[in-house]
């Protein structure tokens, strides 16, 4: 059995799948041409706002460096504080033990008594 295409047929269905391709073409680009003009509309309507961030930028750049400083800073002075608790609760600490050797010690005497 065999099948015989006439070229003409060929060519037909080619020339139809070329026209879909081209309105496919057609609707892609125009979407595409939307999107260029709604993007540069948003970039003339807020040029101003970028332009006054932009010019910001630099006194933000510098608050953001003081804040880090004084936050290291705090750290700093946390890391001394702490350090000077636990010293201070050691001698407390080694204080109570010390009350409490003296207060077995005068109880001894008194029950001796």
């Amino acid at each position: 059995m065999t099948v015989t295409v006439n070229t003409q047929t060929i060519l037909f269905i080619l020339a139809i799948l070329g026209c879909i391709a081209l309105v496919f073409l057609i609707i892609v680009l125009k979407k595409l041409a939307n999107l260029i003009s709604s993007i540069d509309d948003l970039i003339v309507r807020n040029s101003t706002n970028v332009g006054l961030t932009i010019a910001k930028l630099p006194s933000i750049v510098s608050s953001v460096d003081n804040v880090v400083d004084n936050a290291k800073d705090i750290t700093d002075v946390a890391v001394d504080v702490s350090s000077d608790v636990l010293v201070a609760k050691e001698k407390i600490k080694s204080g109570i033990k010390t009350s409490i050797d003296v207060a077995g010690i005068v109880k001894d005497v008194m029950k001796k008594k």
